[in-house]
């Protein structure tokens, strides 16, 4: 007997739980009515979809997901590394609020594709807009070769003493800019040194 639990099971009990209508759900995450049974009945959903869903909800899946492998298929040869994927982003949600509140920084976190790279295959998978800050499981700057060789777009790459890493495109034609950070797991000590890294370098001029 299969009791291998399915990540919309536990979505459609937290929606029951919450008495909320079906229709009135699929207006909160921004799909079709007949969409969300579909939703019901998977066992995985895209990151984008279940950050809203998990918005939306008040609950943080990712974390859940986390902690219990029997949410993916532990027998598939990514199973570790969804799971480290899933303990990094639940990491994100809960950690970068607060280290960017106590430091002053707005911290509304936005997912969805950015404006101007609706085209773009590999997209990053949370933005910070007010900073056009993003963060990616995978550097989708790093992996994208045509970011380096397009005459439109200044790339570069900044590592500090402590080994933080980003990245950083310019577009040479508006000046304006987009800082690329991989999502991966770090505590939240490390996250604090990575924002003043970032800060310090590309908006404070190395003011504290």
């Amino acid at each position: 007997m299969n009791n291998k639990k399915l990540l919309g099971k536990l979505i459609e009990e937290e929606v029951r739980r919450q008495q909320i209508p079906i229709t009135k759900f699929a207006d909160m995450i921004c799909c079709q009515r007949n969409n969300v049974y579909k939703i019901f009945d998977r066992s995985s959903l895209h990151v984008d979809q279940l950050a809203l869903i998990s918005k939306v909800l008040n609950r943080n899946f990712f974390e859940e997901l986390a902690i219990d492998p029997s949410l993916i298929d532990i027998n598939s040869e990514e199973a570790i590394q969804e799971i480290e994927n899933r303990r990094a982003v639940s990491q994100f949600m809960e950690v970068v609020p607060k280290v960017l509140s106590d430091m002053g920084r707005q911290p509304v976190i936005a997912f969805g594709i950015p404006l101007g790279m609706e085209d773009v295959e590999e997209l990053p998978d949370f933005m910070l807009t007010d900073y056009g800050i993003c963060f990616s499981k995978n550097n989708f700057m790093a992996l994208k070769p045509q970011y380096k060789t397009n005459p439109l777009f200044d790339f570069r790459e900044f590592e500090n003493n402590d080994g933080i890493k980003v990245y950083l495109m310019i577009n040479t034609l508006t000046g304006s800019h987009m800082i690329d950070v991989k999502l991966d797991y770090k505590t939240e000590e490390e996250w604090e040194k990575t924002f003043r890294f970032i800060f310090e370098t590309f908006f404070d001029h190395g003011s504290k």
